[in-house]
């Protein structure tokens, strides 16, 4: 049995390191219609499952349904779609992507819904060729989500990145490098 140590011991030395994946999220400001309030988007790494991901927390969601199909985006059944479109512009230009966002009601507070673009572990990473831009100094992160109802109005969402290093520090294992 001592050797079976020694050898488990031995590989996990020379093993490599899983990449440690981290989050940060930014305070901004969302509009539908002659709505605007507080949002949270919430930026994540997975280097080792999903890769990155955006949530997107929209609080007291109840109020703006009658001009938004909430319901429509939420749980397994919701509206599989593309109607999030997430923008990056800075220095380096403009870089966009247009993706499926998942709901659901958040679990505390449960008066917010959150909305989640993500790759699935097929290894798809739509949010992968945003990286470069979501670190620049000046950047400014914009979701724009459509409703499945067509006659709503679309919710629109404004980030600016006050703290690039933060961020690439949280989401340097899921960047091109």
């Amino acid at each position: 049995m001592r050797i079976g140590a020694a050898v488990l011991g031995f590989l996990a030395l020379v093993a490599p390191a899983r990449a440690a994946g981290g989050a940060a999220e930014l305070a901004g400001r969302a509009t539908l219609g002659a709505d605007e309030r507080p949002v949270t988007l919430r930026l994540a790494c997975d280097p080792e499952g999903y890769g990155l991901s955006a949530t997107l927390t929209v609080p007291r969601f109840a109020e703006l349904s009658p001009a938004f199909d909430f319901d429509a985006l939420e749980g397994p059944t919701g509206s599989t779609k593309p109607l999030a479109a997430i923008r990056v512009s800075g220095a380096g230009g403009v870089r966009g992507v247009t993706a499926a966002a998942s709901g659901a009601v958040a679990v505390d507070p449960a008066t917010s819904f959150t909305l989640t673009v993500s790759g699935a572990r097929r290894g798809e990473d739509p949010l992968r060729g945003l990286g470069p831009g979501l670190t620049e100094a000046g950047a400014r992160i914009t979701w724009t989500q459509s409703s499945p109802r067509r006659s709503d109005a679309t919710l629109a969402a404004a980030f600016p990145v006050t703290d690039p290093a933060a961020l690439r520090s949280a989401l340097a294992p899921c960047l091109p490098r």
